[in-house]
């Protein structure tokens, strides 16, 4: 991922300046090129359209149940603009400057996480040059003032202007993201919604999972955000869901020991601030190497409900992450505990001892649903 960005008529300005409509005004822009979107409603080669999401669900006695697919819903009444995850594992500070054609990684974090909210979402994402993970590394604080954050969002809210110039024309609005997903839309929320009361009626809702939303102890706004609230309700519209993810007993990161503020936590499976029964553990067969992919599923995908649990802790010695456990009397023998699940990311992915890459895994169904009813409040 360290070629030179090449985006046809982009030479050495980078993405500023650049259209293939030669439209109107709200027609240009860099992101009028349908090659800087992976989904979009007026693309062909849509990736969120073309996702295999077909699922088998396994019933605690082992029954398969083969589910309806979501299918992809162009009447869908709200849209929703999703920015994937780190897939830049570059070691050195830096962003990625190949995105045509579309990385293989960066299509797989969209079949793994946006391309599940087709059935409810008009899908739009943009690729962008994100940060590499290395400069996580050398950048723990400040990470912001950085050329390397400003670049990665600029492309997003590039991105996001060009959509709402020409698509949105007042619909509601999901923000979907993980991790550096996440952090580029706390940042859009920040500069274009805190402030705008307008907009702000618009949005439906943010998932900012795995990021890093901070609440002062007790509240649900100020922090990150002085407008938009935290979710406290499964139909409550114009709020904020969030999370970071930890299995229960075992040790944090130590960014959660020690976080710069209170983060915030909104449990997925329960809003009363209780221990939940989370809807589905569900992953697909490319993740094999890091959770056993059943034998005798022809699907892309595998569901088993209701094996795991999760509650907001806010325990001495680190604040605010969602626990995962076990669910009340279930074993979790198949496919693994939390725990196991934990340990096998880190062995996999190296990324410190969370549950923070299958946060998806464990809340997408609990998500998906929950935007469901959003949607459905907002039509009310």
């Amino acid at each position: 991922m360290r070629s030179v960005f090449t985006l046809m008529c982009v030479l050495s300005l980078g993405l500023m300046g650049c259209s293939d409509t030669g439209g109107t005004p709200a027609d240009n822009g860099p992101y009028a090129s349908k090659d800087l979107w992976l989904c979009r409603p007026d693309i062909e080669n849509d990736h969120c359209d073309t996702a295999d999401l077909s699922t088998t669900e396994i019933q605690p006695d082992g029954t398969m149940v083969t589910l309806t697919e979501f299918a992809p819903n162009p009447d869908a009444e709200v849209d929703c603009f999703y920015v994937y995850h780190t897939v830049d594992r570059w070691p050195e500070a830096g962003n990625t400057e190949t995105l045509i054609p579309h990385p293989d990684d960066v299509v797989k974090a969209l079949e793994r996480n946006g391309a599940q909210y087709r059935g409810v979402c008009r899908m739009f994402a943009p690729l962008y040059r994100q940060m590499t993970l290395g400069t996580y590394g050398q950048f723990p604080v400040g990470l912001q003032e950085t050329e390397f954050f400003q670049k990665a969002y600029g492309d997003v809210a590039e991105a996001f202007e060009y959509y709402m110039r020409r698509f949105n024309a007042g619909r509601g609005l999901v923000l979907i993201g993980h991790s550096q997903g996440s952090g580029m839309l706390t940042k859009l929320l920040q500069d274009k919604f805190d402030d705008d009361e307008a907009l702000r009626t618009q949005l439906v809702s943010a998932l900012l999972i795995g990021g890093g939303v901070e609440v002062p102890e007790g509240d649900r706004a100020g922090g990150s955000f002085m407008n938009i609230p935290l979710c406290a309700a499964a139909g409550e519209t114009g709020c904020v869901m969030t999370f970071r993810a930890i299995a229960a007993g075992e040790p944090p990161p130590i960014l959660l020991i020690f976080p710069p503020a209170q983060l915030a936590c909104v449990n997925p499976a329960s809003f009363d601030g209780g221990t939940g029964t989370l809807a589905a553990l569900i992953y697909s067969r490319s993740y094999d190497h890091v959770i056993p992919f059943p034998d005798g599923v022809d699907t892309e995908w595998v569901r088993y409900p209701q094996i795991y649990e999760s509650r907001c802790s806010g325990g001495e010695g680190f604040r605010n992450v969602l626990e995962v456990d076990c669910a009340s009397g279930h074993t979790c023998d198949v496919p693994m505990t939390p725990q196991e699940l934990q340990e096998s990311l880190q062995e996999n992915w190296g990324l410190g001892p969370s549950l923070h890459l299958g946060e998806y895994f464990i809340a997408n169904t609990d998500l998906v649903h929950i935007v469901e009813q959003q949607i459905a409040s907002r039509g009310n």
